[in-house]
């Protein structure tokens, strides 16, 4: 057979070995571990996953894997359907300022599902993890225009979930073919529900996750998926994105690994935002001594893209009607911050979206937007400057946010994001088995057998 990007791919995902991966790629697959563990737990109290609960439990089936944070199991692609909403749910996983793009969501789900029906260990754990983001990553760098610029969701993210799926449990070079030529007919969505901060977008990432895993059971019983899934007559890349480079898909694939490219979420809300909310509290600390209420007007300049996605049309921005949707506006977590110094799970709550005093300060916040705030990140450049009433000024610019692999999110924070998260979701977990799963994750490669290591999650 010849050698198609199609084989090429699976001939990497069949063989590709721990001892390939750069450290730094490991590295970042185990502080992924953590922080999608964050992620997924206090996704627990998410609007839409009682619903999804409830009908795992009118289904019922064999149960044969954790439902994280509810006490539940479920047959294993049911599992991980429900894991990914909740891990996607709260914008609290990890991301790519490349790229509008999430790495571990929909990944991660998927491969905890599979360590709950075979043995898996440590190391085949982090090396799908690795393989799975490097691919989703790679797919993101190989289309053109992204997905901000174009509207179209990022449907590739089951190939790369099934990639990671397919490596943890051994498939062959033949059954993951198949594998991931039977998961693009679970390759569908839009991006219109992050703009309109509705369920479906973390519901989205959850059909991935369960794709992923049941393309690969499937493939290892014997069905078949098409051959050329991505470049034949009606393959996903043929008909859907004409604008892609195979080169950037495939160059060094099993020698560079592209999810050193990811970053790490301080604050819960869209990624869009974290640089002017960076910018909000050094604001704070330049105004030391002002009330906030004696600022007359800010105004945030940002990319047309970041002004698509987070700062306009104004009037939806100024008056969110979820918690989703506030966690993708700039006036609102900009006025929030100002007014509470943080941007954290309980600031976009229900309660908090018709707050008197942060609604008022969001209609002083502008957001503009500027060609020239484009840069090679699609975050892009965000400014902000501050006029108060007595006349002050204070220019600020932010274009690395932190959290980014030039500004890494320093360990004490990635642990305390773990115990807020949950403390958020309501689970007793003890100050010892944290620091056990910490420890177990920072020496995965010696566990034989990598399920254990999330039971203080069940």
């Amino acid at each position: 057979m010849a050698l198609t990007p199609e084989l090429a791919i699976a001939q990497h995902v069949a063989s590709c070995s721990f001892e390939q991966i750069s450290a730094t790629a490991v590295a970042v697959a185990k502080r992924s571990l953590i922080d999608g563990m964050a992620a997924l737990v206090a996704g627990r109290r998410a609007d839409g996953i009682d619903s999804m609960l409830s009908l795992a439990d009118q289904w019922g089936g064999a149960p044969e894997a954790r439902i994280f944070a509810s006490g539940r199991r479920a047959p294993a692609p049911l599992a991980a359907w429900i894991n990914g909403a909740q891990m996607r749910a709260l914008e609290l996983d990890d991301c790519t300022d490349t790229l509008p793009l999430h790495p571990t969501s929909a990944l991660l789900p998927a491969l905890l599902a599979a360590l709950d029906i075979a043995d898996v260990s440590g190391k085949d754990l982090v090396c799908g993890l690795a393989i799975a983001q490097d691919l989703k990553i790679r797919f993101g760098l190989a289309i053109t225009p992204n997905a901000m610029r174009s509207g179209r969701n990022s449907v590739y993210r089951v190939f790369a979930a099934t990639a990671g799926v397919a490596s943890v449990l051994g498939l062959d070079e033949k059954q993951t073919l198949n594998a991931l030529g039977l998961s693009a007919s679970y390759g569908a969505g839009d991006a219109q529900c992050a703009l309109e901060g509705v369920t479906a977008l973390r519901i989205q990432f959850g059909n991935s996750a369960h794709g992923a895993l049941h393309s690969c059971l499937l493939a290892k019983l014997g069905a078949t998926g098409p051959k050329e899934f991505l470049t034949g007559r009606y393959g996903y890349l043929t008909a859907f994105e004409p604008q892609h480079d195979l080169d950037v898909l495939l160059g060094d694939l099993g020698k560079r690994f592209e999810g050193t490219r990811i970053s790490v979420k301080p604050y819960a809300a869209c990624r869009c935002t974290h640089a002017a909310i960076d910018l909000a509290k050094e604001t704070l600390a330049e105004l030391a001594g002002i009330n906030v209420n004696d600022i007359n007007n800010i105004e945030i300049v940002v990319s047309p893209e970041v002004y698509n996605l987070v700062g306009g049309p104004r009037e939806t921005k100024l008056n969110p009607e979820t918690s989703a949707a506030a966690q993708f506006s700039l006036n609102f977590m900009v006025a929030s911050v100002l007014l509470g110094g943080e941007a954290g799970l309980a600031d976009t709550e229900t309660d908090k979206l018709t707050d008197s005093d942060v609604l008022s300060l969001a209609q002083r916040i502008h957001v503009k937007p500027d060609e020239s705030n484009r840069t090679a990140q699609v975050v892009g450049l965000t400014e902000m400057i501050v006029t108060t009433n007595t006349g002050q000024k204070i220019s600020l610019q932010n274009a690395h946010p932190l959290g980014g692999p030039t500004n890494i999110i320093p360990a004490d924070m990635l642990r305390q994001k773990l115990e807020d998260c949950i403390s958020y979701s309501g689970r007793q977990i003890s100050a010892d088995a944290i620091n056990q799963f910490l420890n177990q994750v920072e020496h995965i490669e010696k566990e034989p057998n990598a399920s254990g290591i999330f039971d203080p999650f069940d």
